[in-house]
């Protein structure tokens, strides 16, 4: 039996800050492993496993979760972090318990502001306490283990990740899939350098990794249409997008509230926001298939059962643009 109900597996170097993760072990919630992939002899004490495998990350992860599947599959929630990731160990404990209590099947902690990120969707909102969106970066996925399970096949023939984390999402549903607020970590080095040369090397860039994965899947997104569909604030109070300009401005200004003052430049914080405005109008296909308003609909059925109910607007105006039949 696994001491604790969840696992950390880092998939760690020669300079892995996986260390500060694990101090005062015996205080979590979670045990863990490393999937290594360096040559030198790596910090481990209290490790479940040690697994060696170089190469890329994900060929690699998908190793050795198939060579060690027997104990992951004890656990009920399993966390994949980089191993450049400056984690708070109570951080990681109140994280795992998070996603725990919301049943979630894919989340991710936030990134500190003073991080390296690529997307800011990933940055903590300091408004919220967990968001529930449409996408959870690759580099610190915290995953249900029977939803493990149905992603381990898209991890062989990826070396560098690129379009898995607009892929996995939608291996799940709304209200399963969320960005954890209050439990946030900092990415401490330039993004995907190491990785990459695996790439260079195969001839294959990332970018056509990423349209292999869309056009396999049939996306159709941009890679950075990112919608927070709702969440809880920091109040408690739940909030959702819905299809009115009543209920999309306290969204709005919520997530300008988190990010206005931040690391996000006017030119991609306009955009992040328009996507959401985008979203409510139609979609990035300009045509909306579903009343906006079943987002509600869709997250009060999915979080019932943990007593989280969105209620509907008090008041009602127009809708934005009007949605095609």
């Amino acid at each position: 039996m696994a001491k604790n109900p969840y696992l950390a597996i880092f998939r760690s170097g020669a300079n892995s800050l996986h260390p500060h993760a694990v101090a005062k072990l015996e205080r979590q919630n979670f045990d863990y492993a490393l999937s290594h992939f360096a040559d030198n002899e790596p910090y481990a004490d209290g490790a479940v496993f040690v697994d060696r495998q170089k190469g890329p990350k994900w060929p690699g992860l998908e190793q050795t979760i198939l060579r060690h599947w027997k104990t992951i599959e004890r656990y009920r929630y399993v966390w994949l972090p980089d191993d450049d990731l400056l984690c708070e160990p109570d951080l990681v404990s109140r994280m795992f318990a998070i996603t725990s209590d919301l049943a979630l099947d894919l989340a991710q902690p936030a990134l500190t502001h003073d991080s390296y990120f690529t997307h800011p969707i990933t940055l903590r909102h300091p408004a919220f306490q967990v968001r529930f969106t449409n996408f959870v970066e690759i580099m610190a996925p915290v995953l249900a283990t029977p939803f493990l399970a149905r992603i381990v096949p898209t991890l062989r023939s990826n070396l560098s990740g690129y379009g898995l984390d607009a892929l996995w999402p939608r291996m799940s549903r709304l209200g399963k899939v969320a960005i954890i607020d209050d439990t946030p970590l900092k990415h401490t080095r330039p993004l995907g350098a190491e990785n990459y040369k695996f790439n260079r090397e195969s001839g294959v860039p990332a970018y056509i990794e990423d349209w292999l994965v869309a056009a396999t899947s049939f996306i159709e997104a941009p890679a950075d249409f990112h919608i927070n569909f709702g969440g809880l604030l920091q109040s408690g109070d739940p909030i959702v997008i819905g299809a009115a300009v009543v209920q999309i401005e306290p969204l709005l200004r919520a997530l300008l509230a988190s990010l206005g003052s931040g690391p996000v430049d006017a030119l991609a914080l306009t955009r992040y926001l328009a996507n959401h405005l985008n979203y409510c109008t139609g979609g990035e296909f300009g045509r909306a298939r579903y009343s906006r308003d079943m987002v509600r609909v869709v997250l009060n059925q999915t979080l019932a059962p943990m007593g989280i109910k969105f209620p509907e607007p008090a008041q009602r105006s127009a809708a934005p643009a009007a949605a095609a039949a």
